[in-house]
């Protein structure tokens, strides 16, 4: 958890929210009551420090105006030595292989076979599928000659093909077929893997990874293009300590807002730390 010290403001005695502040704003409301109680030194101070006070709130006005203008645009990430990817359950995208008894002995010969080709990826509609996003975000960074460590991080399977778990295995048998065992390790385990909606446990999964991987936080990104919701409202709270990042993966979409099939898939920085942690110069 943060914790931050809160130091007493001068504009905090105007809107406390402290009881410091409170105090002090307590301590001039009673002096104005008494300045302002039929004594004549009260009409003088009380017109001039009301002066005071709009000097001094269109002052501050116009430090938080400057102070909080930041722009927003789309840049992509450094490249990075660590890798966190969401993974939902294994999506197709092609009506034939929507049928379990159709996509199951396909996805069970990837999985147990130690030989394989181009064409038993393409028999699942590998590079059409939900896992696109994750495989171009490994792409980037692999070309950038930085990554070193890859996290899956899964649901549990509850039959044959659900389960995000299956979607892993698929992707670290393409990533080893694509890249060798040598380029970069690829953690994937029970202890990687939560319930369905478990987003205690996945915020837990994804802090741990940040503490004990090894890198320093700004080394590492989290991915947060796969998996449902929750999954990524988990992951984007673990992310809140300033020096983290994460990324999505973004296409090019139509008025409607749905994805082109057509142009390049290019990941996209997400860096909170200007909203949250602004700097003072």
């Amino acid at each position: 958890m943060l914790t931050a010290k809160r130091r007493l403001k001068l504009e905090g005695i105007f809107a406390p929210r402290s009881p410091l502040e409170f105090v002090g704003f307590a301590l001039i409301s009673g002096m104005l009551g008494l300045l302002s109680s039929g004594n004549l030194i009260g009409l003088v101070f009380v017109p001039l420090f009301a002066i005071v006070w709009w000097v001094f709130d269109h002052w501050r006005s116009k430090k938080l105006v400057a102070t909080a203008s930041y722009s927003i645009t789309k840049e992509q990430p450094c490249p990075a030595k660590g890798l966190l990817l969401l993974l939902s359950a294994y999506d197709p995208r092609t009506a034939n292989l929507k049928n379990p008894k159709v996509l199951q002995p396909l996805v069970e010969q990837i999985l147990h076979t130690d030989t394989l080709t181009e064409a038993d990826f393409a028999a699942i509609n590998l590079l059409g599928s939900n896992l696109l996003p994750q495989i171009r975000a490994v792409e980037y960074h692999v070309q950038r000659g930085k990554l070193r460590d890859v996290w899956f991080i899964a649901t549990e399977t509850y039959d044959t093909v659900k389960g995000s778990d299956v979607a892993a295995a698929i992707l670290e048998k393409y990533l080893r077929f694509q890249y060798g065992i040598q380029r970069f390790d690829i953690h994937r385990s029970p202890e990687l893997t939560v319930r369905e909606y478990d987003y205690v446990r996945l915020c837990r999964i994804v802090e741990n990874v940040f503490r004990h991987s090894g890198y320093r936080d700004e080394m590492i990104l989290a991915d947060i293009t796969g998996g449902n919701k929750m999954m990524s409202v988990a992951i984007a709270m673990a992310c809140i300590p300033p020096g983290r990042r994460m990324q999505y993966m973004d296409t090019p979409r139509n008025r409607h807002g749905n994805p082109l099939r057509q142009g390049e898939m290019v990941p996209v920085v997400i860096d909170i730390d200007p909203i949250l942690y602004p700097s003072d110069k």
